[in-house]
């Protein structure tokens, strides 16, 4: 073995998801400080991850037949892209198109770096480097939840602007610490992974039950990220504000942490196929709950689900990927499987949108049920299944 590099990648774990904090979890509150309407945000924040979904899966093809070289570059060209976008809001006087269109593409950038991180694990790891995924990953979920509970209290006391200088500091950090990864070498075995790689076309024929299972992936996150987004909105109806939200967060964040941190201990005694199926049952709860919420106390116990719905559906996509697609074609697996998260976080944050803009927070919270309940369905239904080109190999 090499060196150790779960520090390294902690750092930047922390870095990374304490941004998201800022960038993704508060958006809506910021763009509906600066006059956009609910509808309008949705647009926006389904725009941004629709491109993403679509160049995704690009730069992972691009990457596969590069080798494992490049994926830190990629990570690092895209962070400063994102940083740019951002910086570009608080220093330049831009009309509003303008404006939404930048956040939209930091929200893009931001987004088209989630696959390269997994991938970039799966890379390190096969040039005999050590890397703790899921010490790193719950290290980051943490980060994640105090960096809401701190961001949702500066929004409330000083303004959303704030935000966005503190998602650059972290965003700066996460850079720095990218740059610092050891450089990979080729491997003799390269060449020939290149020439196995598939193209992205033959990909969905390749792995049919894989692609099939990242629908019901995409449902739940349409669910997840249209109660997410629009959290603001569910509060304000019980009572709450932008503080209520962070403390949300936190608490769905915190409790993250135990999960990853023994995830190699659970996933000794539960198979990924199985945690995806409890993820989905943990989804199409809490969408229930939500509906039926009657204060902002209740939300805060509802949020306690999150350790066995997203951490169980998120992180665990690392590993669902390494089992149902082939070494050579692994970051399209990586990249395909987060573009479907992404992909639902699209249509959810439109469908939010245009549901709040038209009819109430219940009518939206309603849809979140059917959403959760059909991609649950399609899990069951899905990911016991092996595709022919695994089995004939």
């Amino acid at each position: 073995m090499k060196k150790n590099l779960t520090f390294r990648f902690t750092m930047q774990q922390i870095a990374y998801w304490a941004a998201a904090a800022g960038v993704m979890s508060f958006a809506s509150a910021y763009l509906l400080e600066k006059g956009f309407s609910p509808a309008q945000v949705g647009v926006l924040l389904a725009c941004g991850n629709l491109l993403s979904c679509a160049v995704q899966p690009l730069l992972a093809d691009r990457a596969d037949r590069a080798g494992p070289r490049v994926i830190t570059g990629f990570i690092a060209s895209l962070t400063a892209l994102c940083m740019l976008c951002l910086a570009s809001l608080q220093l330049l006087p831009l009309p509003p198109w303008l404006f939404g269109l930048m956040y939209l593409m930091s929200i893009f950038f931001y987004d088209a770096i989630i696959p390269l991180l997994n991938a970039m694990v799966v890379a390190y790891g096969e040039h005999s480097y050590r890397i703790n995924y899921g010490l790193g990953r719950g290290i980051g979920s943490f980060a994640f939840s105090l960096a809401a509970l701190g961001i949702g209290k500066v929004i409330a006391g000083w303004g959303a602007d704030w935000m966005i200088w503190i998602s650059l500091s972290l965003l700066a950090i996460s850079l720095l610490v990218t740059l610092g990864f050891p450089k990979l070498g080729s491997r003799g075995g390269e060449s020939v992974q290149n020439r196995l790689c598939c193209s992205i076309p033959v990909f969905f024929s390749r792995y049919r039950w894989y692609c099939v299972s990242l629908l019901g992936i995409m449902l739940l996150a349409m669910f997840h990220a249209m109660t997410e987004n629009y959290l603001i909105r569910i509060m304000e109806r019980l009572g709450g504000d932008s503080s209520s939200v962070g403390v949300a967060l936190f608490i769905a964040t915190a409790v993250e942490m135990p999960v990853l941190l023994f995830l190699d201990g659970i996933r000794r005694h539960l198979n990924d196929n199985l945690i995806l199926k409890l993820g989905g049952l943990s989804f199409l709860l809490k969408s229930v709950l939500f509906l039926l919420a009657p204060n902002v106390t209740s939300i805060y116990l509802i949020q306690i689900l999150q350790a066995t719905s997203y951490t169980f559906v998120s992180p665990i996509q690392l590993y669902y990927a390494r089992t149902k697609v082939a070494e050579e074609d692994m970051v399209k697996g990586q990249a395909f499987i987060t573009a479907s998260y992404t992909l639902g976080c699209a249509i959810g944050n439109f469908v939010g949108g245009q549901l709040l803009n038209v009819f109430t927070v219940p009518v939206m919270l309603a849809a979140g049920i059917v959403m959760a309940a059909a991609g649950t369905a399609i899990l069951f239904a899905t990911v016991e299944k092996k595709d022919r080109y695994i089995l004939a190999k």
